[in-house]
């Protein structure tokens, strides 16, 4: 396992010497915002630097900073593509500057472009042969490469060029650890903690090593030195219960597994291994929550399916066993142990014919593999009959305590961006002006209110966030308008402004019909339409919603998975949604929002299709709707192409969407 290079202290030694370099600035806003990115990359605000600097770039788009600087940010997001094409813009503009080799060297190495990476790395030696994190960066991308030995030698470069690089004695370790030796691994660690006995990587290493080579008391106290200088850190808990388990502690392991998902609740490998002690403890009724929750995190976790089949098993519940034994089975055809455990079920359940043809298929497997050499036995295969043993790691951990701006490792709840409706705000409400903020600039929206408006103390807008109005503030605006109300009963925007204060108010019926009211007198009133197709479809949702909730679960015990009802797999009905949209569609057909929102309902009706198209439209008109981006992103992941849903997430991340970082690190990230 490889340390990234985050928190080197060269990326902010490189932001202080480029802040005091004196490069001139054309305009005094790029210099400004300019100004504001460095300093917010410097404070870890990746997300804030990257607003900044994305202005800097639209006043100057002929400078290398900026890109630079973005490329840092969005590097440190885990958005590596992103970093990748900034850095491009930057070396177009400025081919001499030898740190845009070696971040996006850097970059390409996380995407494992691992050629790419090693020519930008030799790159940047070129214009800078004395930066011993070049010789670091290079070494580490040789180790995935599984160059270890020849990785030593660019360590032992950045050493003679910087003899403190901690960071150069911890990748020796590991390419010595690969290399078996592990006495020598253990000297590299401690000579870097000896650097900085602040240095919380180094200890979490120096334990990981130790758990190799079995020495768990001296790994507890390791792993126990790096909880003191950072507590909320999954992987040290995980290490310090593994540790607890092989010293037969499991009351302290189990502890300590409850603190990882305290941390990261996302967390399958720790379910699963909570699962296997339960299992030998013989609590096979949680062993079975925590399985679930592991193929419900991951559909794909052939470990989670087999130990589930094996628990239900040993619950009696065969035929829910056979089920699981069989998704392993999919997963991987040649799984012989699999097999074996389903005939068993099937002969619990008297099935004699279909339990001899999987013993029959697991015999075949066995005797496939046993003519084979050794070394061209599949891994999975040879694993497979320690799918009941505790996983030692995988890749599986985030860190829940994600601070300082890396907004990346946060656990997000992944929903579409909702639509846009217009709503109406009084300007004397307490949140006028941080309401107003939110909202997005439409040129018929503020003619209208400059025109109609101004004398009432009232103003459109659109927006995605609609408070709700207290039902005294509603009274006074009601109040307000009364005289208007009497004196024009067919203005067709009477009723747009009662819908509005009703959809307010959460009476989303009585908003639909002073909508359709207003559609009636005037049928080109595009602004009824849209907020008519929103109440629509905010009106089928909630009464879906209520149908899948007021449906009772009936199991037929704790150990039966629970089967969602028919309704909750039902596709919405928002045809009628979707026909006003096409109205106001009609009515204004430049306007990017609508077919944004469009797209959104699409979307929910599974026509994905339609709604990629919609969100491409709504991009071509309003070329920085960070939610069109996002939601083609969330979309184009659905599909499972992520290569087209990247590029959608990062420019969403660039244009301000934050959980758009969350996205690129989960199905952007191959490390």
């Amino acid at each position: 396992m490889l340390l990234n290079t985050k928190k080197m202290k060269l990326f902010r030694l490189l932001i202080l010497l480029l802040i005091t370099s004196g490069y001139a600035v054309a305009q005094v806003n790029t210099e400004r915002f300019l100004a504001m990115g460095r300093t917010d990359l410097f404070n870890d605000n990746y997300t804030e630097s990257i607003k900044n600097l994305s202005i800097a770039i639209e006043a100057s788009p002929d400078k290398f900073e900026p890109y630079f600087f973005r490329g840092l940010a969005k590097y440190s997001l885990g958005d590596y593509e992103g970093a990748i094409k900034d850095f491009n813009k930057s070396i177009s503009i400025n081919p001499y500057f030898s740190y845009n080799y070696q971040y996006r060297g850097i970059s390409r190495s996380q995407l494992k472009q691992y050629p790419e990476a090693l020519q930008d790395f030799a790159s940047a030696l070129r214009r800078g042969p004395n930066n011993a994190d070049v010789y670091v960066n290079r070494g580490t991308t040789k180790i995935q490469l599984e160059m270890y030995e020849n990785s030593l030698a660019d360590f032992d470069s950045a050493l003679l060029l910087d003899p403190k690089n901690e960071l150069a004695y911890i990748n020796k370790a590991y390419a010595l650890y690969e290399l078996d030796l592990l006495e020598k691994s253990l000297d590299e660690i401690n000579k870097a903690i000896r650097i900085n006995y602040l240095n919380k990587t180094a200890y979490e290493r120096r334990g990981m090593l130790k758990f190799e080579m079995k020495s768990y008391k001296n790994a507890i106290f390791d792993f126990e030195l790096a909880m003191k200088l950072d507590d909320e850190d999954p992987l040290l808990y995980f290490f310090r219960g593994m540790s607890l388990y092989h010293l037969g502690d499991t009351l302290g392991t189990l502890n300590d597994y409850d603190k990882v998902l305290s941390l990261d609740p996302e967390n399958a490998l720790t379910y699963y291994n909570r699962a296997i002690i339960r299992t030998e403890q013989k609590d096979y009724k949680n062993a079975l929550r925590d399985l679930n929750q592991v193929v419900q995190i991951n559909k794909g976790n052939i470990y989670g399916w087999y130990n589930r089949g094996i628990v239900k098993y040993l619950n009696e519940n065969y035929k829910s066993a056979i089920k699981d034994f069989t998704e392993a089975i999919n997963l991987f055809p040649d799984f012989a142990q699999a097999y074996l455990n389903r005939a068993a079920a099937k002969r619990e359940l008297k099935d004699e014919k279909g339990a001899y043809e999987d013993y029959m298929m697991a015999d075949m497997i066995k005797q496939k593999f046993s003519n084979m050499p050794s070394d061209s036995i599949p891994l999975m295969y040879k694993d497979s009959l320690e799918f009941t043993k505790l996983i030692a790691f995988q890749s599986d951990f985030n860190n829940a305590n994600a601070v300082d701006g890396y907004v990346q490792f946060k656990n997000v709840y992944v929903e579409l961006e909702s639509n846009f409706v217009i709503t109406m705000l009084a300007k004397d409400e307490p949140l006028y002006v941080e309401e107003k903020r939110n909202q997005y600039h439409i040129q018929e929206i503020a003619d209208y209110n400059q025109s109609n408006l101004i004398a009432q103390k009232l103003a459109f807008g659109l927006t995605k966030e609609v408070n709700e109005l207290s039902a005294k503030k509603s009274a006074e605006i009601l109040l307000r308008m009364d005289s208007t109300l009497k004196s024009s009963p067919n203005n067709p925007y009477n009723y747009l402004y009662i819908g509005i204060l009703n959809e307010r108010l959460g009476n989303i019926e009585a908003a639909e019909n002073s909508y359709k009211q207003a559609v009636k007198l005037d049928p080109t009133f595009g602004f009824a339409y849209l907020n008519l197709a929103n109440v629509i479809n905010l009106n089928v949702l909630k009464i879906q919603d209520e149908t899948v909730d007021a449906k009772p679960n009936i199991t037929t015990g704790d150990m039966e998975d629970l089967e969602p009802s028919d309704n909750y797999f039902k596709i919405p009905d928002l045809k009628e949604a979707i026909s006003y949209y096409n109205q106001a569609l009609q009515i204004y057909p430049k306007m990017g929002f609508l077919y944004y929102n469009r797209a959104n309902l699409y979307n929910k009706s599974q026509n994905y299709i339609e709604a990629i198209n919609d969100y491409n439209k709504a991009i071509e008109l309003q070329p920085n709707l960070a939610e069109a981006y996002y939601n083609k992103g969330l979309t184009l992941l659905l599909l499972k192409d992520n290569e087209a849903a990247c590029p959608n997430l990062s420019k969403a991340g660039e244009l301000g969407m934050v959980s758009s970082y969350n996205l690129i690190k989960r199905y952007c990230t191959k490390n």
